[in-house]
């Protein structure tokens, strides 16, 4: 009885195994080429870095002296300082709500780092199981095919781990240093606005 439970489980993973091999290749398919669109994403934004590179950042138009999503949250911020109440727990609120949205991009990347090598080494472990099952049988080219899909899934895995590990470390210290000059300069503008209307308070 032990025997036909044991087989019955037996069967029942090699099932769940088989059944995942399609969708971790069309996984890894997926993410390889989301990685490229990726790459080009954060070549683009380093070109738009350098060409920013040296100039002063000019307080009053942030949104045009930024580079990357930090645009949009200077954008964000000058319209609601264009309010006539503004709150420094709405500004607070603002800065810490576009902090999470870079950190999340990170997050993104991070994710792929560890996913990448998992799903090789699935699309590795689940075709060997077939090929010696081939090899058993005395089937050569069926085993050799096999062997080809494991290797490759596995290089395949790999890449993405390796482009997603260096994306993040570009990404990670373009991140630090938004959040720092979101920081800065928010203080700043809160800063020029108040002088503004304790002046007009003043008249």
């Amino acid at each position: 009885m032990l025997v036909k439970v044991m087989a019955l489980f037996q069967s029942l993973l090699y099932l769940i195994s088989s059944v995942l091999f399609y969708p971790v290749i069309v996984a890894l398919v997926v993410l390889f080429f989301w990685s490229l669109f990726y790459c080009g994403r954060v070549l683009g934004e380093m070109m738009a870095r350098r060409r920013l590179e040296g100039e002063a950042v000019d307080p009053s138009r942030c949104s045009l002296s930024v580079a990357g999503r930090a645009r949009e949250y200077f954008v964000e911020l000058g319209r609601l300082l264009e309010g006539e109440k503004v709150e420094e727990a709405q500004v607070e609120n603002l800065l810490q709500r576009w902090e999470e949205i870079l950190v999340k991009d990170l997050d993104r990347l991070r994710v792929l780092i560890r996913v990448g090598p998992s799903l090789g080494l699935m699309g590795t472990l689940i075709p060997m199981g077939t090929g010696l099952t081939a090899l058993s049988q005395g089937n050569v080219e069926k085993m050799t095919s096999s062997m080809i899909v494991a290797f490759t899934t596995t290089v395949v895995g790999l890449a993405i781990a390796c482009m997603a590990y260096v994306l993040a470390t570009v990404k990670q210290r373009w991140t630090e240093r938004d959040v720092r000059l979101m920081e800065f300069y928010t203080e700043l503008l809160m800063g020029e606005r108040n002088e503004i209307h304790e002046k007009a308070q003043g008249e």
